[in-house]
C-alpha cells in the first residue's frame, strides 16, 4: 500500500518532525511511504532513517510552477493509493494534483484558527478542503477551524502528534558549560520558533523579572524571523548572559532533561511537539492558558498562565523554581500520559483512517468521519 506525503520542507517545524516519526511508524506497519518536498532541513535526517522513498523536488522559489509539473510526474511515477499534504502550499498544490489524478487525498491540519487570517491563501485552501476525502487534524481546535469553514461536508478526524517515547527515554542530560553555565545554575528553557505567536515580548519582560530575582539562566532555542529582533533586546537589557540563543538544537531532548522549567506562552498553537517532549522528558511546565494546551494539560500537570499578563507569567516560573517538589509531582503527572501518544500507537490511528478512506473511495460513496 503506496502512499505519498507531500510538505515544503523537512524544517525544523513540528509538522516535519511529526511527519518524520510517522513515516517509521507507518513503515513498519507495512506501508510503502514516499515524501515529496522541495527542500531539506533538521529533520531530514530523521526522515531519511525511517526508510521512506524521498523526491526531493527542485525551485526557484514557492511559486515555481516547475514544481507543479515534478510532483504531477512524481504522483504519475509512484501511483500512490492516497495522498496526504502538510502545510498550506502543499494544501494546494498537492490536492490540486491528487483530484486532477483520480487519487483519494486527506489535508492535514496542524494548527488552529488564529494560524489563518483573511488572506487568498487560506480562501483557496479552505474552498480545496471541501474536495478532501478527509482531513486530519491534530488538536480539537483544529478540527473546529474546518468545522467553521466546510461542516461536515468532508469527514475530520483528530489524531495527535506522534512523541518518539523510546528515544527521549535513552537521550541523557546536556552538559552546558559550553554556554558558560554552572552545574548548580537553574535553567529556564523555551523551544520554538521565533515568531509572533510565541508571544516573546512578554517572555522576556517576565525572563527579566525572574533572572534579576533568582540568578537562573535562560536558553531560548530555536529561529524564525523574530529573532534578530530578540537578541537586540537582550543585549539592549544587560542580558547577554544570561539570555542565550542557540538557534536550533537537534539534541533538544538532552536540553530538556537539564533544564528546571519549561516556558510556551504562545497565544495559539495546534498540537505543540516541544510541549510534549517537554512532558516524555519529565520537565515542569508553565505553558499559555490556551485551549491546545488544555487539551493535554490542567492544573494537576502543569502551570496554566494568561499569556497576557506579566505578573502571572513571571509568578508561575518564580513557582517552578522556588517549589521544585511541587513541581515535580506536576510533572509526574503529565509523563504519565505519553504512552497514548507514542509512535506505534500514533500509526495505528493513521492507518485506520487511511482503510477508512481508500474503502469510501472504493464506494464512491463518502461518510461521516468520526473522532479518532
Amino acid at each position: 500500500m503506496r502512499i505519498l506525503h507531500c510538505i515544503p520542507s523537512m524544517g525544523g517545524g513540528g509538522a516535519e518532525r511529526h511527519l518524520a516519526c510517522l513515516a517509521a511508524g507507518l513503515i513498519q506497519m507495512g506501508w510503502e511511504v514516499h515524501v515529496a518536498l522541495l527542500s531539506g532541513g533538521p529533520n531530514l535526517d530523521r526522515l531519511q532513517a525511517s526508510g521512506a522513498t524521498i523526491h526531493q523536488m527542485s525551485c526557484t522559489n514557492n511559486y515555481d510552477p516547475g514544481i507543479a509539473w515534478q510532483l504531477r510526474r512524481i504522483l504519475h511515477t509512484i501511483r500512490p493509493v492516497l495522498t496526504q499534504t502538510w502545510l498550506p502550499q502543499m494544501d494546494i498544490l498537492g490536492g490540486i494534483l491528487s483530484l486532477m489524478s483520480g487519487v483519494p487525498w486527506i489535508l492535514s491540519e496542524q494548527s488552529s484558527e488564529l494560524a489563518y487570517p483573511p488572506s487568498i491563501k487560506s480562501r483557496v485552501r479552505a474552498l480545496m478542503a471541501r474536495k478532501a476525502s478527509a482531513i486530519i487534524a491534530n488538536s480539537v481546535s483544529g478540527r473546529m477551524y474546518w468545522q467553521k469553514q466546510i461542516a461536515d461536508k468532508v469527514p475530520q478526524y483528530v489524531i495527535p502528534n506522534t512523541v518518539p517515547v523510546e528515544e527521549i527515554e535513552q537521550s541523557i542530560p546536556a552538559s552546558l558549560a559550553e554556554l558558560g553555565i554552572e552545574p548548580h545554575q537553574r535553567v529556564i528553557l523555551y523551544a520554538g520558533r521565533f515568531s509572533p505567536e510565541k508571544n516573546l515580548d512578554n517572555l522576556l519582560t517576565a525572563l527579566w523579572q525572574v533572572i534579576e530575582q533568582t540568578g537562573a539562566v535562560a536558553v531560548l532555542c530555536g529561529d524564525g524571523p523574530l529573532r534578530l529582533d530578540v537578541a537586540q533586546r537582550i543585549q539592549a537589557h544587560g542580558f547577554a548572559g544570561r539570555i542565550m540563543l542557540p538557534g536550533y538544537v537537534p539534541a533538544l531532548w538532552s536540553w530538556m532533561k537539564r533544564a528546571d522549567v519549561f516556558v510556551l506562552i504562545s497565544f495559539f498553537e495546534g498540537r505543540p511537539n516541544t510541549v510534549l517532549e517537554a512532558m516524555a522528558c519529565d520537565l515542569p511546565l508553565v505553558v499559555s492558558d490556551i485551549p491546545a494546551h488544555r487539551e493535554i494539560l490542567d492544573e494537576h500537570s502543569a502551570l496554566l498562565v494568561n499569556p497576557h499578563e506579566l505578573a502571572a507569567i513571571a509568578a508561575a516560573i518564580m513557582s517552578v523554581l522556588e517549589a521544585p517538589e511541587a513541581a515535580a509531582c506536576r510533572a509526574q503527572t503529565a509523563r504519565a500520559q505519553m504512552s497514548q501518544w507514542s509512535i506505534p500507537a500514533i500509526a495505528r490511528q493513521y492507518t485506520q483512517v487511511y482503510q477508512e478512506v481508500l474503502a469510501r473511495h472504493t464506494q464512491s460513496g463518502p461518510t461521516q468521519g468520526r473522532m479518532v
